[in-house]
C-alpha cells in the first residue's frame, strides 16, 4: 500500500520547493476527502499497513481520507499517529507465521508465505543446477564430462564425428535427388550441382528442392503425362462400371421393394398401426391409437385417456390438436387392451417408424400389467409384444425413395406426412405402399443410381 499513497508532488513554476502544492482530491465521502491512486498524503497508513507494525486504528478512530485503487476500491487511510499498539503476537503464533513463511529445503525464513514450497531461491538454484548439468552432458550419448561441451552442438568429439556424417551423407543425398531427373531408371541432371550447392550454402535446408526447379526432364516429364492420362481414363472407365452396377443393384432393390409393397397390400392378414402420444420421451403416454386393414377397413380407432395425474403438453398438442378436454371422457389403454390384443392376434402390423410405436406399447403395457398386480409387468409387456409380429414402413419406403446421405452412409428416413393423428398416418401408409407397388421411385435413374453408396 505504500505505492498507493505516495504523492507525486507538483511544483508550479515561480515557486519555491519548500511550498508544494498540495494534491486535489476527486470528491468528498462524507467529508473525507477522496484521493486518487498515489495522490494521497505520504503520512497516511491503510489498516493493513498499519498492521505490518503492530498498530490498528483507535477505538472511534475515523478514516482521515480515501484511496480509490483498482483492486481494492476505495480504501481507508488513517493517522498512525492517532492509531494505537497491537498486543504482542503470542510465541506459538510467532511460530506458526515463521513455519508459513519457511523453505522446507534452505529452512531460510522469507518475507512471503511459501506454503510448503521450495522458495523462489531454491528453486532457480535447482534449475541453475540443472542447465549446467545439461551443458556437460553430450546430447546424443549422455556422457557428463567435467567441463560443459562447446555449446554450439553440444556433443562429445565421437558423437560429433557422427553427426557431421550423417549430415554429409543427407547432404549428398539431397544433391543426388535435387539435381536428378526423378523418372524411373533416369538419370539425367536437371539441375547443375552448382546452382543446387549455392541455394543449399543460402539457405541451409536439406529437406525439400524450390519448386521453381524441374522435377523431370522432358522425355520422363511427357512419359509422366501420358500415365497420368491413361490412369485417368481408367479411373473413369472404372468409375463407368461401377456406376452401371449401382443402377442394376438399384434397379433390382427397387423391383424387391416394390413387390414387397404390392404382396403388402394384397396380404389379408397386414394391419397398419399408429399411435400419437404425449410426447418423444420414454414415460410419454398414448393418447390416441387407430388400426386399419390393408384395404383401408378401420379396425380400432380411439383417443386414450393417459389416466390420472397425466396432462398432455402444449408442445404435443400444437403438434396433433390433442388437448386434456379431448380425452378426459376417452377409455384408458387398459380398457383398450382386450379390443387392442383381439384387433392385432396373429397380424402382420406394419408401423411407419416401428421402434417408436412399439416402445410406446411396452410402456403403455406395462402400466397397465403393473396395475392389474403382475409381479414382473416388464415379462409380461415382453411377452405380449413377443407374440406379435410388427414390421416397419419407414425403411422400405427410404430406401425405395433412394435419398441417399453421405453423412449417416444410408438412406434418408421420409417423413409421412399423415397430418399427425392415427387415422389419417395409417391411412397415408396405404398410400405410400401403392405409391412403391405402382410406380417406380423418383430416383430410380442413373442419376439416382450414382448417390448411393
Amino acid at each position: 500500500m505504500d505505492s498507493i499513497t505516495k504523492v507525486d508532488v507538483v511544483i508550479p513554476a515561480g515557486r519555491p520547493e519548500s511550498q508544494p502544492v498540495a494534491p486535489r482530491p476527486l470528491a468528498h465521502v462524507d467529508g473525507i476527502p477522496l484521493y486518487a491512486s498515489g495522490r494521497a498524503p505520504n503520512r497516511l497508513r491503510s489498516q493493513t499497513q498499519l498492521a505490518g507494525v503492530r498498530l490498528k486504528p483507535a477505538p472511534g478512530q475515523r478514516p482521515t481520507a480515501y484511496v480509490r485503487t483498482r483492486e481494492w476500491g476505495d480504501v481507508a487511510l488513517y493517522e498512525p499517529d492517532a492509531a494505537v499498539r497491537m498486543r504482542p503476537l503470542p510465541s506459538s503464533v510467532k511460530r506458526r507465521m515463521a513455519a508459513r513463511r519457511t523453505c522446507p529445503t534452505c529452512r531460510t525464513v522469507r518475507p512471503g508465505i511459501v506454503r510448503g514450497q521450495r522458495c523462489s531461491l531454491c528453486v532457480e538454484r535447482d534449475r541453475a543446477a540443472e542447465r549446467r548439468l545439461a551443458a556437460r552432458t553430450c546430447r546424443d550419448c549422455e556422457t557428463v564430462r567435467p567441463r560443459p561441451y562447446p555449446p554450439a552442438h553440444g556433443r562429445c568429439q565421437a558423437c560429433r564425428t557422427a553427426q557431421r556424417l550423417r549430415e554429409r551423407t543427407r547432404r549428398a543425398e539431397w544433391l543426388a535427388k535435387a539435381t536428378t531427373c526423378s523418372g524411373r531408371d533416369c538419370g539425367v541432371r536437371v539441375v547443375s550441382r552448382r546452382t543446387a550447392l549455392a541455394w543449399l550454402r543460402r539457405t541451409g535446408a536439406v529437406w525439400y528442392q524450390p519448386s521453381e526447379w524441374p522435377d523431370r526432364c522432358p522425355p520422363c516429364d511427357s512419359a509422366h503425362l501420358a500415365e497420368m492420362a491413361e490412369q485417368a481414363e481408367r479411373h473413369a472407365r472404372e468409375e463407368a462400371e461401377r456406376a452401371a452396377r449401382a443402377r442394376e443393384n438399384r434397379a433390382a432393390k427397387v423391383a424387391s421393394l416394390r413387390q414387397w409393397a404390392a404382396d403388402a397390400l394384397a396380404d389379408p392378414s397386414v394391419v397398419i398401426l399408429d399411435t400419437e402420444t404425449c410426447g418423444l420421451e420414454a414415460d410419454s403416454a398414448v393418447v390416441e391409437i387407430a388400426v386399419i386393414t390393408a384395404g383401408g377397413n378401420v379396425l380400432l380407432d380411439t383417443l386414450v385417456n393417459p389416466g390420472q395425474g397425466v396432462s398432455i403438453p402444449a408442445e404435443a398438442s400444437a403438434i396433433h390438436g390433442i388437448t386434456d378436454s379431448d380425452v378426459d371422457q376417452a377409455p384408458t389403454f387398459s380398457d383398450i387392451a382386450v379390443r387392442l390384443t383381439q384387433v392385432l392376434d396373429g397380424r402382420r402390423i406394419l408401423i411407419w417408424n416401428a421402434p417408436y410405436d412399439v416402445g410406446r406399447l411396452r410402456y403403455e403395457l406395462n402400466r397397465h400389467y403393473t396395475a392389474m398386480g403382475h409381479s414382473d409387468a416388464a415379462a409380461s409387456a415382453d411377452a405380449w409384444l413377443d407374440c406379435m409380429r410388427f414390421e416397419d414402413a419407414m425403411i422400405p419406403y427410404s430406401d425405395w425413395v433412394g435419398d441417399w446421405s453421405d453423412y449417416w452412409g444410408s438412406y434418408r428416413w421420409q417423413a409421412l406426412r399423415g397430418g399427425h393423428r392415427a387415422l389419417g398416418d395409417v391411412r397415408t401408409v396405404i398410400e405410400r405402399l401403392r405409391e412403391m407397388a405402382a410406380t417406380p421411385a423418383a430416383s430410380d435413374d442413373a442419376a439416382g443410381a450414382l448417390r448411393i453408396g
